[in-house]
């Protein structure tokens, strides 16, 4: 289950979050380096995964590639719910997939249709984790880039807060609400992918 909040940001509000090193209780443990990526979704000519309100997804990172099965999300002011798949490989065809759920998941939902690329989103991405004692609650990540789809393009800035296996989602909360003493958050209800799919969408 993957539990974030998504928010969109101000450039220059990045900026300052990513020059802070403590949030109220939380100590912040920047990554050295910014992460590339380029992600690219897929799905079936007629549309089944966005149908079933599911998206597929082959993240391209200099040393890896990992391919996300996500499922349909719950969002509440900016908060997102949704069951996940995650792993490392190269190929979104989920025949080539290692046996296990997510295989299988993604077998019943495109049965023995191709896939194509729909929405094509590069990232620019800088990390930060939230501990609170000895424990690391949550990862905050400051996105910049480009939704790519049909012709069109989209900027984004945007900030999420992604809970992780050492907290809670009264951590996630309690961090958003520092960071809304700080700068604006605009809570931002649709992924990235439902928006290059809108864009799709346009003539």
């Amino acid at each position: 289950m993957e539990v974030e909040a998504k928010y969109v940001v101000s450039v220059r509000d990045m900026d300052v979050i990513a020059a802070l090193d403590q949030l109220g209780p939380y100590v912040l443990h920047p990554e050295p380096k910014p992460e590339h990526q380029q992600n690219r979704y897929f799905d079936t000519p007629d549309r089944r995964l966005a149908q079933a309100r599911y998206g597929l997804r082959l993240r391209e990172l200099p040393a890896r590639s990992l391919v996300t099965l996500k499922g349909p999300a719950e969002v509440s002011n900016g908060l997102h719910r949704r069951a996940e798949y995650e792993f490392d490989h190269t190929d979104p065809d989920p025949h080539t997939w290692p046996a296990g759920p997510a295989r299988e998941l993604a077998l019943a939902l495109i049965g023995n249709a191709r896939l194509v690329p729909t929405v094509t989103i590069m990232t620019h991405r800088k990390i930060i984790f939230a501990a609170y004692q000895d424990r690391t609650v949550a990862e905050i990540c400051l996105d910049q880039g480009m939704i790519y789809a049909s012709g069109h393009e989209q900027p984004f800035s945007e900030l999420e807060i992604e809970l992780l296996p050492g907290g809670s989602e009264s951590d996630l909360m309690a961090i958003a609400d520092t960071l809304r003493t700080i700068i604006d958050l605009h809570p931002e209800s649709r992924s990235k992918l439902q928006r290059g799919l809108a864009l799709m969408e346009e003539l």
